[in-house]
């Protein structure tokens, strides 16, 4: 007599969805009804959609499978012309899961630069440039404005036109997107929404070799988006001099030079030496690209990435901390 008692017990809990949630607008704080959502899988033959379902009057939304224990999945809406993400990693709970979606606005004044740097490694046979961007957006709206992008940057001549771009969004994984041209000679746009949070851009290219070598740069941010400073790094046995830059000091885990950048918009700066933090030659750019401009995997190789990221997290310690006891940041207080 207990079996089947506890049978009609089991059979209701089978039934009820595999992973459950709610859509939340973030700018208005209430659920969001009538929003479309993904199921999805990545994999290593790309993303595999595991079904899809859309918010209710309320919010919610459910669905019925899902692949328990083979790894993380990802929710994915669309809202506002925006795609929003959740990760399901194994531990987290599937049930009363909540996916925030935002309003959108094209006023870039929602965003700023909080931090920029510029890598710089010369090898004997080219000029790695490592580009990081930060964008912190401390709104309760999605900035996207294909029209002005959500980042711009110089590229210098000298690369042809040979650029990688990485963005990743508030977590997010880094993704490959594309280099527009703009209007103006050598500054491209990166078409990336903004959201609530911090947005990372990476952007990597090579110039031909050369000791010394001037390089030109020019700082540039989207019409509207206040710019933040931007820092130049250098590894050990490399030197950058010119009167646009000025020295901070010196990382003392790396032992990598930072100078910042005294124009606001075109400069110069002289290389000197050889020298890279990660040891090894960078991956050299592929002339055979088309376009020219490209979207592209990660730079380097399949985990450079994030050796990159932990070596640039090493790098914005140290930076604050040169950053508070620079010259120029002592004379505003």
């Amino acid at each position: 007599m207990k079996r089947p008692l506890l049978l009609a017990f089991v059979c209701p809990v089978v039934a009820f969805a595999a992973i459950d949630g709610t859509v939340v607008n973030g700018t208005t704080g209430k659920p969001q009804p009538g929003v479309t959502i993904t199921l999805v899988k990545p994999g290593q033959g790309g993303m595999r959609t595991l079904g899809t379902a859309t918010s209710d009057a309320t919010g919610h939304f459910a669905f019925s499978t899902d692949e328990p224990g083979g790894g993380p999945q990802l929710l994915q809406a669309n809202y506002a012309g925006v795609n929003y993400n959740k990760l399901l990693t194994p531990n987290i709970p599937r049930s009363n899961v909540e996916l925030d979606v935002f309003e959108s606005t094209k006023s870039a004044a929602m965003a700023r630069i909080a931090q920029r740097m510029l890598l710089v490694e010369p090898t004997s046979g080219q000029i790695a440039v490592n580009e990081t961007v930060i964008v912190q957006n401390d709104s309760k709206q999605t900035y996207n404005d294909p029209s002005k992008g959500g980042f711009e940057f110089y590229l210098p001549p000298a690369a042809n036109g040979q650029v990688r771009v990485n963005a990743q969004g508030p977590q997010g994984m880094p993704l490959p997107r594309a280099a527009e041209k703009t209007r103006q000679t050598d500054i491209f746009k990166v078409d990336f929404p903004i959201k609530p949070g911090e947005t990372q851009f990476q952007v990597t290219y090579v110039l031909p070799a050369g000791s010394p070598f001037t390089f030109h740069g020019e700082v540039v941010a989207v019409p509207g988006m206040p710019a933040g400073p931007l820092r130049l790094v250098s590894p050990p046995g490399v030197t950058l001099s010119g009167k646009d830059i000025q020295q901070l000091g010196t990382e003392p885990n790396t032992q990598a030079a930072i100078y910042s950048v005294k124009a606001n918009g075109p400069f110069t700066f002289d290389i000197a030496g050889i020298g890279s933090l990660r040891g090894t030659q960078a991956e050299p750019a592929d002339a055979s690209d088309s376009p020219q401009v490209t979207e592209g995997r990660p730079p380097l190789y399949a985990h450079m990435g994030w050796l990159l990221g932990l070596a640039f997290a090493i790098l914005a310690v140290g930076l604050a901390v040169l950053f508070r006891t620079s010259p120029e940041e002592a004379s505003r207080t």
